[in-house]
């Protein structure tokens, strides 16, 4: 239940939907009565009676009050805009920053990990999941910008870690590989991801990611790839 308000903040959370996230297909004869009593353990656990922060809607519903401070995903979601406005800004290290703030406060490859992705909380938690993706490759990106291919290499291998079926996160990787000389390693990881696309989706990767390795293959690293 924190789980949903936490991801509508500062907007009233209907019954229906607190229900659909909480109970996977017909919920309970007691929910509303579960649910009030879920509030009432929530409203103990935050700072004075929790009233002021965890509200009841006169039409049914409840509503958590956020700041923006106060919920790592907003925290998170904030950082990584500034990190993308910093590099349109043409200022890739300070975007680089902002994005690896961002990042460390992920504490795995996924949010709410252990928590029951039901209704409402599949879509949202997979959403924020490629949140994360999209930041890692962004900062991968800076990385090979700012001349660091080795970061660059590690963080891309975090991005296909969690997700080996999206080709931005291996071009990087094979682009990271080529800054660094190594043309065997480069071969190595596009077989991997040919691999993953093929068990994941029973075909290879984009014609763009084969193009990709065969010219990287066969054009020594001076300068920008």
């Amino acid at each position: 239940m924190l789980a949903v308000l936490l991801l509508r903040p500062n907007q009233a959370v209907s019954f229906d939907t607190l229900c659909e996230a909480l109970w996977d297909g017909e919920p309970p004869r007691s929910a509303l009565s579960n649910l009030r009593t879920y509030v009432h353990r929530l409203r103990r656990a935050l700072p004075g009676d929790g009233a002021d922060i965890l509200l009841s809607h006169p039409g049914g519903g409840y509503e958590l009050r956020l700041s923006p401070h106060d919920s790592d995903h907003l925290v998170f979601g904030r950082l990584v805009h500034r990190g993308r406005n910093l590099l349109a800004a043409a200022d890739p290290r300070g975007a680089a920053v902002a994005l690896r703030r961002a990042l460390e406060l992920w504490r795995s490859e996924h949010a709410a990990t252990g928590l029951d992705r039901r209704g409402p909380l599949a879509a949202e938690l997979a959403h924020l999941d490629i949140k994360r993706l999209r930041a890692l490759e962004d900062l991968a990106g800076i990385w090979l910008e700012l001349g660091e291919p080795r970061r660059a290499l590690d963080t891309a291998w975090q991005a296909v870690t969690a997700d080996p079926l999206r080709t931005r996160g291996w071009q990087y990787v094979l682009r990271a590989h080529h800054r660094l000389g190594e043309h065997g390693r480069l071969t190595e990881s596009y077989a991997l991801a040919r691999a993953a696309f093929r068990d994941g989706l029973g075909r290879d990767p984009d014609a763009e990611l084969a193009q990709l390795c065969e010219r990287l293959m066969y054009r020594p690293y001076a300068g920008a790839s």
